[in-house]
């Protein structure tokens, strides 16, 4: 398989990269921003990743021209995909573009929910989505093509090479030094995942021969964000204070988290492997191969 994958220097392109040089069955085409930096492409690919985007920071998030920079980018990328002759176009989403959306009767996110994101950010991924599948289905319909057009909503994705400012990487170098802990109130609810699951779930994805729309991609663990942070800090020994309640809110607001993840299992049997601890355990100690207790 020929895949092509764009923003392959990204957190999660590296990641994805790393695994698919691993497979015998493919052959990679890795390209480190936009398909307009591409030197040289196949005649021909079966699946096109597209990972690029620009404006990722608090500032970017709310800038309009960058985010509507990007969805042309973005356009630009499927148009080349279906133009390769692509069956799978695989789009990183973002849990930005839920925003308030409303929760179904079990109080989750549902990838078939009105959502109504607060960011440029969110609102740029969301309009990608809906008119990059419009695009795919008018075009199979006009040409009898079979390109599938896959949106994957990533939550809060973490592991080795992370952001430097994300909240745990911030978290890590604060408690590592027993220094104060500044945060919001941590009081929304939270889905963490591993790098490494979500590299799996995206691969199972890629290689489905049914997959197509749009796909949570989280670990399903939901409890408040403190919750997590008060772990972090148990694991690693730490004495730092936690200053809750100091911090303001970043571009999307606080807003929780509950995403379902009962589509994802379904399309290809996905579960993740690492809890939260064995995360940041991989992280803290990338040398070991033994896990802490659950």
């Amino acid at each position: 398989m020929r895949v092509i994958v764009t923003g392959a220097t990204s957190f999660l392109g590296r990641a994805l990269c790393e695994k698919l040089k691993s497979l015998e069955q493919v052959e990679l085409y890795p390209l480190r921003h936009s398909i307009e930096e591409a030197k040289a492409l196949p005649e021909k690919a079966e699946a096109f990743v597209h990972l690029a985007w620009a404006g990722v920071g608090s500032a970017g998030r709310s800038d309009r021209s960058i985010q509507d920079y990007n969805v042309e980018m973005s356009m630009a990328a499927l148009k080349t995909a279906s133009e390769l002759g692509c069956s799978r176009f695989l789009f990183a989403g973002s849990q930005a573009e839920y925003g308030g959306a409303a929760l179904d009767p079990e109080g989750l996110q549902r990838e078939d929910a009105r959502c109504m994101p607060k960011s440029e950010y969110g609102k740029a991924k969301l309009f990608f989505g809906q008119l990059g599948s419009r695009w795919v289905r008018a075009r199979n319909e006009e040409e009898e093509g079979e390109l599938r057009f896959l949106h994957l909503r990533f939550f809060s994705v973490y592991g080795p090479g992370d952001h430097g400012t994300s909240l745990i990487s911030t978290c890590l170098r604060h408690f590592q030094e027993d220094s104060p802990m500044e945060l919001g109130l941590c009081s929304q609810d939270w889905d963490y995942m591993y790098i490494a699951d979500a590299v799996e779930a995206m691969t199972a994805l890629l290689f489905s021969e049914t997959a197509e729309g749009i796909y949570n991609v989280a670990s399903g663990d939901i409890r408040p964000l403190r919750s997590y942070v008060e772990e972090l800090r148990e694991l690693m020994g730490s004495k730092s204070p936690l200053c809750f309640g100091v911090r303001g809110d970043n571009a999307e607001g606080a807003v929780s988290l509950r995403p379902s993840v009962e589509r994802l299992r379904k399309a290809c049997g996905f579960a993740p492997r690492y809890s939260f601890r064995e995360g940041i355990w991989q992280m803290l100690t990338p040398e070991r191969k033994d896990r802490p207790a659950r």
